[in-house]
């Protein structure tokens, strides 16, 4: 019997994306969960509220009965590695930004990207661009690990389902960029979907993260041609009890965080999130 933590249970408002960030916690509230992790861009909170503004959101957290959360800072050209010093010195405050917010709400994590997606690249082939994108990952997180560890919250880094040569796609890699930073303020994160879709084995790749994974995004994708489909657990073709016992194996502790965003059979968006709250039942994680 694989011992995990119970209520650790979370849901991400990327499947919500056809509505605002309250309608959002509203329906991962509706569908059983505690905890939620809040998308840091459009249509969610592409901006960061302070002030007044801050207390109330805070408050409406509060009121919907959300005891844990997680930040997921934008995406796109928002990562660690930009190739460009102009490019990384500008996400760098914008990253900045959203770990002192997490602080402010009380989250315990923030989920960031270490590279970006070729497509955002001017010359994404280019011989020198993993090199620069290595130097400049280090770079980023020397600047914002003290940020976060005065806001009290972790840095997480997922791994990415990209096809091509730039570093840190993959949990070996990430491992060794992330341990000789202090585990309290820099840990990893495992999207499933992102590992297969990439060709690795979810299971081997939390394996390799090993005592430094703080964090999940739970998707299901196709066995033979996986596109980073983000289907709900259990509705494709990972091997959920491979992956359950290397979560185990690990010592696990943080939030199983589930990150489905597109219907396999026609559900909907409440659907997925009911039907993700069950598989979380079935696996023991929640009564």
């Amino acid at each position: 019997m694989m011992a995990f933590h119970m209520d650790s249970i979370s849901y991400s408002t990327t499947g919500f994306l056809d509505r605002n960030l309250d309608a959002a916690l509203d329906a991962i509230a509706a569908a059983g969960f505690t905890q939620a992790e809040i998308l840091g861009q459009e249509p969610h909170l592409a901006e960061i509220p302070k002030g007044q503004a801050l207390r109330g959101f805070c408050s409406s957290l509060h009121s919907r009965g959300f005891s844990g959360l997680t930040v997921h800072a934008p995406m796109g050209h928002n990562v660690l590695g930009a190739p460009e010093e102009d490019w990384r010195r500008e996400k760098v405050e914008v990253l900045a930004g959203y770990l002192r917010f997490a602080g402010a709400i009380g989250a315990s994590a923030v989920v960031i990207h270490p590279v970006p997606n070729p497509c955002f690249v001017s010359d994404p082939d280019a011989p020198d661009l993993p090199e620069q994108m290595r130097q400049a990952t280090e770079q980023s997180l020397d600047d914002l690990i003290l940020v976060a560890e005065e806001a009290g919250v972790r840095i997480l880094l997922e791994n990415l389902p990209y096809d091509c040569l730039y570093p840190f796609l993959n949990m070996t890699e990430l491992r060794k960029l992330v341990d000789p930073y202090p585990a309290d303020a820099l840990g990893l994160l495992i999207d499933t979907g992102h590992a297969w879709t990439a060709k690795r084995d979810p299971a081997i790749e939390i394996l390799a993260a090993g005592p430094r994974l703080w964090g999940t995004h739970l998707q299901d994708v196709d066995h033979d041609n996986p596109r980073d489909d983000h289907w709900v657990p259990t509705l494709g073709d990972l091997d959920w009890d491979a992956i359950r016992f290397a979560l185990a194996q690990v010592g696990y502790a943080g939030a199983w965080t589930f990150e489905a965003s597109r219907s396999r059979y026609g559900e909907t968006q409440e659907e997925m999130a009911r039907i993700s709250r069950k598989v979380a039942e079935s696996w023991g994680l929640c009564p």
